[in-house]
């Protein structure tokens, strides 16, 4: 076959249609409104993830429920009180009860509980001995750090299952990140005080070496009076989210490299959790659950923010 001349490429190249490219997104314009998910709102919620299945889960009024796409719930276990989730494995989920007593009632204790919940409900005591159990933190080396907000206590599990000392460095620690590079763990301080409770604003970075707490920790930003900062989650650009939830009832977002806060979306009122979308729901959105707050509590919110979530590990 005769190859055609430069000429006659030329003129293909230049009648041949070029294909349309699909636009970017337009950047959003914070603070975004935030999109209630659920039917009917529980009298509150607290922990919130997605399994690896891509379902998403919730601890709500003492138990576990699977949220569905279209608002409805399933319930999949009782628990004592409902405080932090976390995948583990293709389909698991750890749960942080605070077991039949608490500091913030009682005197301090040890009976709290990590479950390990199937998504039919079948549960094990993966970890006691830790008073207050809260936010859970999966580590890719198979350890979890889990924080006790009660206290000043963050702890790490490995696979005798033992809880040991990990860090005092912050007072009353709540919600925790893990930068990609493992060199700094983020942790929100939701406290001053739980007798009087005292709310706090900080948000806390602790330099790590070979996964180990080394030198001090400092306070990176500060969100405001009566923030209570809560949960937090990492985009994949090493950005913190961080939900406030004090009387404010917003989420906002700490830039490390620029130090930049930006405020995301207000009126998520009692805002406890965050997880990003993961299987049928928008990758590039946040889901955020509420505990009680003024009876404005107990709904979850999905919050577009335009970016992936970090990679969670199972």
């Amino acid at each position: 076959m005769k190859k055609p001349s430069r000429v006659a490429l030329g003129l293909i190249l230049l009648l041949t249609p070029v294909l349309a490219q699909p636009e970017e997104a337009d950047p959003l314009e914070f603070p975004v409104a935030a999109e209630q998910i659920l039917r009917e709102p529980f009298g509150g919620s607290e922990g919130i993830a997605f399994n690896g299945e891509g379902d998403l889960y919730l601890t709500a009024n003492r138990a576990l429920w699977q949220v569905y796409p279209d608002g409805t719930v399933r319930h999949v276990t009782d628990l004592h009180t409902n405080l932090g989730l976390a995948s583990i494995g293709p389909r698991d989920l750890l749960v942080a009860d605070f077991g039949p007593t608490n500091a913030f009632n009682d005197d301090r204790n040890s009976d709290g509980i990590v479950w390990r919940v199937t998504p039919e409900g079948q549960k094990t005591e993966l970890v006691t001995g830790i008073g207050d159990p809260n936010f859970i933190l999966l580590r890719a080396d198979g350890s979890m750090l889990v924080t006790d907000d009660a206290t000043s206590d963050i702890y790490v599990v490995g696979e005798d299952r033992e809880p040991r000392l990990f860090s005092t460095a912050v007072p009353h620690p709540n919600g925790l990140a893990l930068s990609d590079d493992g060199k700094t763990l983020y942790v929100a301080q939701i406290f001053k005080s739980i007798r009087p409770v005292v709310p706090d604003d900080s948000l806390w970075a602790l330099p790590l070496e070979d996964g180990q707490p080394v030198g001090a920790g400092r306070i990176v930003a500060r969100l405001g009076p009566y923030a209570a900062n809560d949960g937090l989650a990492m985009d994949i650009e090493g950005r913190v989210y961080i939900a406030a939830n004090g009387k404010a009832g917003e989420v906002w977002r700490f830039d490390p490299r620029t130090e930049e806060l930006v405020l995301i979306a207000r009126e998520v009122y009692g805002a406890a959790s965050i997880a990003f979308g993961e299987g049928e729901w928008d990758h590039r959105s946040i889901y955020v659950s509420t505990t009680h707050n003024q009876g404005r509590g107990g709904k979850v919110y999905r919050i577009p923010v335009g970016v992936e979530g970090q990679p969670v590990t199972r």
